[in-house]
């Protein structure tokens, strides 16, 4: 192996409280001594505990020693060297007295050296001493910055809830900036741990499905074999959710769920990982006992150091949910227990099954399954459908399965705190927890467990390595009936109804001309005459999509005579899908949900195209509204687009000014190409459009529909009219930004344009025709006769 040494790295002072502790046994000791085998430690360094035991430097040593060789270390040629860097101080935690003598060996070491070194202070002690630590450590002036660093090390627990952690936070940024404290989780420096957003972000196969609209659920699971033997009294103070759910689970969590860092560096690392812990639902406590349980290994009690009337828990799972657009719906199990059938560390990515299904009938519906383990086995499986060979489509369900350790035999793995321990010496924090990320993480969690301290849910009860089967959580899938009516199948309605008959539901049509629900017929559609018998097919609480153009044919088609709501029932669901004016929308919802009816108000962007293959979805309406259709919402939309605007017309008015932005925008990019085509170097226009849509500052899907237009209807636009037609969202964007004071020079030039056009037709209105005939399906040739 090739040993890259650190000879550049300033002499450092290591200075270890607690070093007789358990930490420094079982993890600091071997991750120093490897360090230094391999050279990745400064050549001048010294470690210096402190401790009350009775010990000077040679005892220390001594005791060292002992460790090593009952921990059967190798390398013994190394021992003597390595040995000779430790150094002691006698001392109380809360005496200031030991800090002095420990400030006057760091001083005696500098002059020693005759230089300036960097101080790594390593808090390898129970939390309850943090406190006389630094206040100590601030009267010795241990904590003084000079030309050098001075870092500070802490382990988890960081706080016992949130108040503690924000206190504890404040006591740290008394003597520390926040690039000087290094808070350890210890499984962010494991090699599988780390390998993660590499694994995710390094193969692009996996980045389209990475998302809602693919994947079912995600599961982490950290199940232990070993009963609690030996820390009795710390684990029954936190129990198993403070232990390891606070920290290392919902940090597998966040690697597994985060957004795209821009980069590696620790600012992007750490932006992604606390954006997903802000958005983790933050439960009432009536969602604590639907979506949480709790479990106590029998025999628990009787450990050495447990209450005997104990309600601590040594398992749980929760069903936890991100609300943002990327995984909006998808539930996230976090699990972990004592005392069960194995001891594994593994993440679940369950993928949902194909739609349209492949299987043939009466096959077993598979879907794809990614397992990445961490321990026992550092592997990841995946698995995947293959066709049987012989005449028939049989599917079998095969594996694919890759063993890091098999995969790098020749190389040397490290241990997490080696990792851990030489980025605190580099100064690289990328591995380190953030205060935000913690007090994120306590927020999530400290409701759960109050709601736990009152025994809800109750405490169940499990034999000792066996499988836990009472973990039965309330099915929150927020699943529906995959049945819906549709009224209005143009263009875009139709569009919708192929997208959803495909992914298998059932849909209902209703359209005033007949003909184009007949036209729908061989897709699969039910076609209903009236919209009382449409409602009569459907199941409660009944789902209808209003596919309609805004203005009077709605109201006429909810409230006219034989109009919706006079047979729809309380709980049942209109779904406004139309470019309606706002104000219109508010009127509406009132109305309807005045008689029990929901109603919810989508804007739809993308055109005919958007809602054949997934449309980006601005929703309004009432919150729970809204999760309730939210599986419907992620069928019809492309990944992470559909997005809720909490209020009545609030979809309408974010999709209103959306309209506005596109006039102004076409307008400048038909303006662009009309300057273009008219210049002296008789450009072509559709390679312009496509070299501007290859990174630069104005790519946009506008110019790529330009691009095609040109591409179909050819440079010069001969056919294409002049003429551009408009709707009402543009005007209604610029009344209301008058209504609000706020000028809209381009927005209302946009919309004056395409009025005038109707008088003076233009290359320019033919480039902005030519759009809208590409995204919306519009049409634009010169013999259409335009109303205005």
């Amino acid at each position: 192996m090739q040993v890259k040494e650190s000879k550049n790295i300033k002499p450092t002072v290591f200075v270890i409280f607690g070093i007789t502790g358990d930490l420094m046994q079982s993890k600091i000791l071997p991750a120093l001594f490897n360090l230094y085998r391999k050279k990745r430690l400064p050549e001048k360094f010294k470690i210096i505990g402190f401790s009350r035991r009775d010990f000077n430097d040679e005892d220390l040593r001594e005791y060292i020693q002992n460790l090593m060789i009952y921990k059967g270390f190798s390398y013994p040629e190394f021992w003597k060297k390595f040995l000779n860097n430790f150094f002691y101080v006698k001392g109380n935690f809360d005496q200031v007295e030991g800090y002095k003598i420990l400030f006057e060996k760091v001083n005696e070491t500098k002059k020693e050296w005759n230089c300036e070194l960097n101080k790594l202070i390593y808090l390898a002690v129970p939390p309850e001493h943090y406190r006389s630590i630094i206040d100590n450590l601030l009267a010795s002036q241990l904590s003084k910055n000079n030309h050098d660093w001075t870092r500070i090390v802490l382990e988890k627990p960081f706080g016992r809830d949130l108040r503690h952690a924000i206190e504890l936070d404040r006591l740290l940024g008394t003597l520390f900036k926040e690039e000087q404290i290094y808070r350890v989780d210890h499984f962010l420096g494991k090699e599988t741990v780390r390998n993660i957003l590499i694994f995710r972000f390094s193969n692009l196969f996996l980045a389209p499905s990475w998302n809602n609209k693919y994947i079912e659920k995600i599961e982490i699971k950290l199940s232990e074999k070993e009963q609690v033997i030996g820390r009795s009294d710390y684990y029954d103070a936190v129990g198993a959710l403070r232990d390891v759910g606070q920290n290392h689970l919902l940090q597998l969590l966040a690697l597994f769920t985060m957004s795209h860092p821009m980069d590696f560096s620790p600012q992007s690392i750490w932006e992604k990982r606390s954006a997903i812990f802000s958005s983790l639902k933050i439960y009432r406590p009536d969602e604590v006992e639907k979506y949480t349980v709790r479990g106590q290994y029998i025999g628990y009690r009787n450990e050495r150091g447990i209450a005997e009337n104990s309600k601590t828990e040594t398992y749980f799972k929760i069903k936890a949910f991100i609300d943002n657009s990327r995984w909006v719906g998808v539930p996230m199990y976090l699990e972990s227990g004592k005392a069960l059938d194995e001891s594994k560390l593994e993440v679940i990515v369950s993928f949902k099954h194909q739609e349209p299904c492949l299987c043939p009938p009466g096959d077993q519906h598979y879907s794809n399954v990614l397992s990445y383990q961490i321990q026992p086995k550092e592997q990841i499986t995946t698995s995947f459908l293959v066709k049987k060979p012989g005449f028939d489509n049989i599917l079998h369900q095969k594996k694919f399965q890759f063993d890091y350790k098999q995969a790098f035999g020749e190389e040397e793995f490290i241990e997490a705190y080696e990792k851990l321990l030489l980025d605190m010496v580099m100064g690289d924090q990328t591995l380190f927890v953030t205060t935000d990320e913690i007090l994120n993480q306590w927020r999530f969690v400290e409701p759960i467990l109050k709601s736990w301290q009152e025994n809800k849910p109750q405490l169940f009860y499990y034999k000792p390595h066996e499988k836990v089967h009472e973990v039965v959580i309330a099915d929150n899938k927020r699943t529906i009936q995959k049945e819906v009516g549709i009224i209005g199948l143009g263009k875009m309605g139709a569009n919708l109804a192929k997208q959803l008959l495909e992914k298998r539901w059932r849909v209902i049509g209703f359209n005033r001309s007949i003909e184009k629900t007949e036209m729908l017929k061989p897709f699969g559609i039910e076609v209903a005459h009236s919209l009382q018998e449409l409602i009569k097919k459907l199941p409660k609480p009944r789902i209808i999509f209003l596919m309609l153009p805004a203005g009077k044919t709605i109201d006429e088609i909810i409230f006219g005579k034989t109009g919706l709501l006079e047979f729809l029932e309380k709980g049942d669901i209109i779904v406004e899908s139309g470019n309606s004016y706002y104000k219109d929308t508010i009127l509406r919802a009132t109305k309807c949900q005045n008689k029990g009816v929901k109603f919810i108000d989508v804007g739809i962007s993308g055109g005919p195209s958007g809602a054949r293959s997934g449309a980006s979805l601005m929703i309004g309406g009432k919150r729970e509204d809204f999760m309730q259709l939210l599986p419907l919402f992620v069928e019809v939309s492309i990944p992470g687009g559909a997005k809720f605007f909490d209020g009545n017309g609030a979809g309408h008015f974010v999709k209103m000014v959306h309209n506005g932005i596109e006039y102004g925008m076409m307008q400048a990019i038909a303006e662009g190409f009309t300057i273009l085509k008219e210049s002296k170097y008789r450009l072509d226009l559709r390679r312009v459009a496509e070299v501007y849509n290859r990174g630069s500052v104005i790519e946009s899907r506008l110019i790529d529909w330009l691009k095609e237009a040109l591409l179909v209807y050819g440079n010069d636009l001969k056919k294409i009219s002049g003429v551009v037609s408009h709707s009402g969202e543009a005007e209604w964007t610029v009344i209301t930004a008058k209504e609000m004071n706020i000028k809209t020079r381009i927005i209302e030039e946009a919309l004056n344009f395409r009025i005038n056009s109707f008088k003076n037709s233009s290359f320019t209105g033919k480039l902005v025709s030519a759009m809208r005939g590409m995204f919306g399906g519009h049409f634009v040739y010169e013999t259409k006769k335009f109303k205005d």
